[in-house]
């Protein structure tokens, strides 16, 4: 008998008479092994006083847990779980709630029957990515009488939004403390239709989005003013503006001008980078478009400051068409070993509509040096010859003053600046 699928085929399977029993004995175990639980400490580095007992380094991301609800078990002997998923970390923070599920552990070679709990990701209680902490009320005698207030009053149906005057609760080891601290002005992400967003805990993260043309008043994206619906766009930030209001829990929407660091991956977006320039003043050719205004592929990154660094090898800036430095103070280029060199057709110095030639220091000085020793030759003439008088003496003053002349001509000759 072929079964159906869908939440409808699962209610006729399990009604069917031939499979009723089966399929209700698989789901009664899958649920079993399925169980939700409060995160009560956790090992994160070889400070906890359980990192040896638990492996070492291979224990790390080792949860405590207690059963949120008894109901639907006995509690194990030894509550602890393991992440689920090897090459995504993403571990909870104390006072959390995870999804636990038994799956075979490493004593599956000698009984294929052996089981130990791994934990899934944090469920969303609070639908917010900074934490999803629920204390215990009734066994955490840590709770500070504020917060216990605060978290009775959420169980009476308000929706919990962190102010100031929110008292932390524990979201650290009770056991080695922590560094977490609950922020009152970590916003959300707002998401658009068809987005896949990844958030970090600290305002940071990454949209793979696309333009999309909101009809939303209070929130329009700044990217989609050019490009069609649906057109590709992958966002990375690294913090939220400095002035986010408090209000942590009202959603915002990346701003490459304000959040801290970011980099923007787009198609046909036009952004609205802000620039302390609005020109290109060291191009001579066609000027390209300006920041805002252009909406064909490019990647942007901005921040305080950029660095670009090899370890190894070398750094290529290719452009097929101009390539401009500006910057409001100083530009330097510096090689420790090596030459600078900067070639092409024509090599303009302080403004690109210079037009006069740099004179050729060495074939100069060779032409100039050939025009001394003639003059010394006429300064010898007039010497040698009585009859001149103090014009003779006047000259032998001057050869000398030329021969000296002669001796600091490699001098002025720039050792590191040469043209062609």
């Amino acid at each position: 008998m072929a079964l159906s699928f869908g939440f409808s085929g699962l209610n006729n399977n399990l009604n069917s008479s031939d499979t009723s029993t089966n399929l209700g004995n698989q789901i009664s175990e899958l649920f079993s092994k399925t169980v939700s639980a409060r995160v009560k400490d956790i090992i994160l580095d070889d400070t906890h006083p359980e990192f040896v007992n638990y492996g070492e380094w291979n224990g790390i991301g080792t949860i405590f847990f207690e059963i949120v609800d008894l109901q639907t078990g006995n509690p194990p002997e030894k509550p602890t779980a393991l992440p689920l998923i090897s090459y995504l970390k993403n571990y909870p923070l104390v006072n959390e709630i995870v999804y636990l599920i038994k799956l075979p552990n490493t004593n599956i070679g000698d009984d294929t029957n052996s089981e130990s709990y791994y934990y899934l990701n944090t469920v969303n209680l609070w639908n917010h990515p900074h934490h999803n902490a629920y204390p215990n009320l009734l066994q955490d005698p840590e709770l500070p009488p504020s917060q216990e207030k605060d978290y009775q009053a959420i169980e009476g149906g308000s929706v919990r939004r962190v102010t100031d005057n929110s008292t932390e609760i524990n979201l650290n080891s009770p056991k080695v403390g922590g560094t977490f601290v609950e922020k009152s002005d970590i916003h959300p992400i707002l998401p658009f239709a068809g987005d896949n967003i990844l958030e970090g805990r600290f305002g940071n993260s990454i949209r793979l989005g696309n333009t999309s043309k909101s009809k939303s008043v209070l929130y329009k994206n700044n990217w989609s003013g050019a490009g069609d619906n649906g057109d590709p766009i992958t966002i990375i930030r690294n913090g939220q503006p400095l002035d986010s209001s408090l209000e942590g829990w009202l959603p915002i929407i990346e701003n490459i001008n304000k959040d801290l660091s970011s980099v923007y991956i787009t198609s046909f977006q036009a952004i609205p980078l802000t620039s302390p320039f609005t020109s290109f003043p060291s191009i001579s050719t066609q000027q390209p478009e300006s920041f805002g205004s252009y909406n064909n592929p490019q990647i942007i990154l901005n921040s305080g400051r950029l660095i670009l660094n090899t370890y190894s090898d070398s750094i290529f800036l290719n452009s097929n068409k101009a390539i401009s430095f500006s910057s409001i103070e100083d530009i330097g280029l510096y090689s420790r070993e090596n030459n600078i060199n900067i070639s092409g057709q024509n090599i303009r110095l302080g403004d690109t509509s210079a037009n006069q030639s740099l004179v050729l220091g060495d074939r100069f000085m060779e032409q100039f040096n050939q025009f001394l020793e003639s003059l010394n030759f006429l300064m010898d003439s007039i010497i040698s010859e009585p009859t001149l008088g103090p014009s003779a003496l006047s000259a032998q003053g001057t050869k000398q003053n030329i021969l000296n002349f002669q001796k600091q001509l490699d001098n002025f000759l720039s050792k590191t600046v040469k043209t062609l």
